[in-house]
């Protein structure tokens, strides 16, 4: 029953990482870059939100997925690992491979996206244009990276789903 319980906490975790990482960058941010004047407008295609209220909810997003998924992704780690050790040994390996996938995002964060995170914090001026685009820039940028954390987060969450029914 432990593990079967496991198994259910393990792909709970995994499923909301991988649903959540991937709503950020598919919805939330598109939605933060999308404001735009109408195209009949004299000054189309220029940016609605100034630089500071951008940076501000970029900023919102940010840390509250700064306090969650990092401690999800611990979790769900640390019960891949315990059936990596507890249920089948043919599913050992995929179960092994699930967490390291998963809390990778933890070293993906501060290895590849970091500089661009300081960037992004970056003082701005609210009525600069040229912070404007520069801090829309590195908000692309930003999203990009954070589609590679969401690919290794579903990799995790195939490779558990993988060992979970490889173990049946």
């Amino acid at each position: 029953m432990l593990l079967k319980g496991a198994k259910i906490a393990a792909l709970l975790g995994s499923g909301v990482l991988a649903g959540g990482n991937f709503y950020i960058s598919a919805f939330a941010i598109p939605a933060l870059l999308s404001p735009y004047k109408a195209a009949n407008d004299a000054q189309q295609n220029k940016a609605v939100l100034p630089a500071k209220t951008l940076q501000t909810q970029w900023k919102y997003v940010y840390n509250t997925g700064k306090l969650f998924f990092p401690f999800l992704a611990l979790k769900t780690s640390i019960v891949y690992l315990f059936l990596a050790a507890h249920d089948s040994p043919d599913s050992s390996k995929l179960y092994a491979l699930a967490a390291v996938s998963t809390i990778s995002i933890v070293p993906y964060t501060f290895a590849l996206m970091m500089g661009n995170i300081k960037k992004i914090e970056a003082e701005v001026k609210e009525d600069d244009p040229e912070d404007v685009t520069r801090l829309r820039k590195e908000i692309v940028k930003w999203n990009r990276f954070n589609f590679g954390r969401a690919a290794l987060i579903f990799t995790g969450f195939a490779l558990g789903t993988w060992a979970v029914v490889d173990s049946l």
